[in-house]
């Protein structure tokens, strides 16, 4: 299951990223900088194997194989830090595009981080690495019309994200 924390990490970070911008209002002119922790320990989802089905139906085994049109949905607790209070929930629902194996495939899909005073929207195309920047796309609420990118960070055990939104 470390193989699918580490390829859902991403989708996550850059939906907590968001997140932390939850405890103000709509955005600052000059836009923003803050950061999130998204802790893949607490994540719950699933991983829908389309055909050609993979030989073995567990994820942790050699013989396991991803094939295009797989998909990850997946659902985690932002968190404002390591440990830290939630503060929101990240929906992430990605699709394999190229590869076989969760470390070197590459992913097309979005996350969408559901906070107190509106939701954020991300595009994410990817293949999994340490770091990795996504296109925040939109939002409601406080965040109406944002747009900027997220950079997360893996750190093993979830994402240190970084969001940058633009004024």
């Amino acid at each position: 299951m470390r193989r699918l924390a580490v390829l859902l990490v991403p989708a996550a970070a850059v939906t907590a990223a968001l997140v932390l911008s939850a405890g103000g209002s709509a955005q600052a002119p000059g836009g923003r900088t803050f950061t999130f922790f998204d802790d893949a320990s607490r994540e719950t989802g699933r991983l829908i194997d389309e055909a050609p089905k993979s030989p073995s139906k567990n994820p942790g085994s050699r013989r396991f194989r991803l094939s295009v049109g797989d998909r990850l949905v997946r659902r985690n607790p932002i968190l404002d830090t390591r440990g830290g209070t939630r503060i929101g929930t990240l929906y992430t629902d990605v699709t394999v595009v190229k590869g076989k194996g969760f470390e070197t495939a590459t992913y097309l899909g979005h996350a969408v981080a559901k906070l107190r005073d509106g939701q954020i929207a991300v595009a994410i195309a990817f293949k999994p690495a340490r770091s990795n920047t996504f296109a925040v796309i939109g939002g409601t609420g406080a965040y109406q019309g944002a747009r900027g990118s997220l950079t997360e960070l893996d750190q093993g055990d979830g994402g240190l994200a970084t969001v940058h939104l633009l004024p």
